[in-house]
């Protein structure tokens, strides 16, 4: 009786190790992918200012661009691609910081920006920056620095903040 008792006792062990031979295991359910669209950026309108083709005014050129994370620096370098207009920055120019001071936004580019070409390249560059930047409702007046100095062309010194200027605008 204890062979008998034994052997049964084997019988059941084997059955319910699961022994069954060669079969392979079950692979667990992966949940159905489902395809998540790409999130469309947001657009924005922003207002540039650009020369119009005597270049002795400023024409306003509405563009939708993405939501950027800093508008300052998304509207400097749309002045960077003119279109069909001519260009406004000296070739090279790059924005290395700004800052806010109360409702003056100071700009400090690269040595490249100084290379202002003319009377007429300082007249577009400057109020083509500031027109732009102070369509930005927070700024009033933009100041312009050269590796930390004020812009000085041959013309001018830019050693204090520069209005919004409405009269050099093509209606």
């Amino acid at each position: 009786m204890k062979k008998a008792v034994l052997f049964l006792i084997m019988v059941l062990a084997l059955a319910l190790s699961g022994c069954t031979g060669n079969t392979a295991p079950t692979p667990p359910k992966q949940p159905a992918a489902t395809e998540v669209p790409a999130a469309t950026p947001e657009k924005v309108k922003v207002t540039l200012y650009f020369a119009n083709e005597k270049a002795d005014a400023l024409v306003p050129v509405v563009r939708e661009i993405d939501q950027p994370n800093d508008m300052v620096v998304a509207l400097v370098e749309e002045l960077k691609k003119p279109g069909r207009y001519a260009p406004v920055l000296p070739e090279g120019s790059e924005l290395i910081y700004y800052k806010s001071e109360g409702d003056t936004l100071v700009l400090n580019f690269n040595r490249a920006f100084g290379n202002l070409q003319g009377s007429t390249g300082e007249f577009i560059a400057v109020n083509s920056l500031v027109n732009t930047l102070t369509e930005l409702p927070q700024y009033k007046q933009v100041k312009l620095l050269v590796e930390r100095q004020p812009l000085a062309t041959g013309h001018a010194i830019y050693d204090k903040p520069i209005p919004r200027n409405e009269s050099v605008i093509q209606k």
